[in-house]
Parts: structure tokens; sequence; C-alpha cells
């Protein structure tokens, strides 16, 4: 949730790179709805799972950045 908390600022966590399933597009709807307190956790739980996985590749640092290579 921080990662996506505007008021917050930076990265949640310090790792060079980070490999995971992307979720749809009601991410930010969900998480809205869950901090105003109109969902609670578990229904939340529920509203996330993933309906089609893909993958996304996150680089968060110099170093990881400078290991990509153009094909």
């Amino acid at each position: 949730m921080k990662n996506r908390d505007i008021n917050h600022e930076g990265f949640s966590h310090n790792y060079d790179v980070v490999v995971g399933p992307v979720a749809n597009d009601t991410v930010a709807f969900q998480l809205r709805r869950y901090l105003l307190g109109v969902i609670p956790l578990k229904i939340l739980v529920k509203e996330l799972e993933y309906k089609v996985l893909n993958r996304q590749f996150f680089f968060g640092t110099e170093k990881a950045i400078s290991k990509l290579r153009k094909l």
C-alpha cells in the first residue's frame, strides 16, 4: 500500500529488483475503499485476487538499471 500512497516518498523496500504479478486495474480503487473504511481487510484481499496473471519487473536502483541490456 505504501508504494501506491501519493503521500509516501520513495519505495517501501530497498531491493534492487522486484519481480511479481501485476495487480489488475482496480487496485487503487480497492485500496482507497479499504483506507476509507468502506470495506474490511477480508473483502480487500478477495477483491485483489488476480484475474489474469501477468508479471512485472521493477528496477529500483542505479545498480539494477546498469545491468539492463538492449536486445
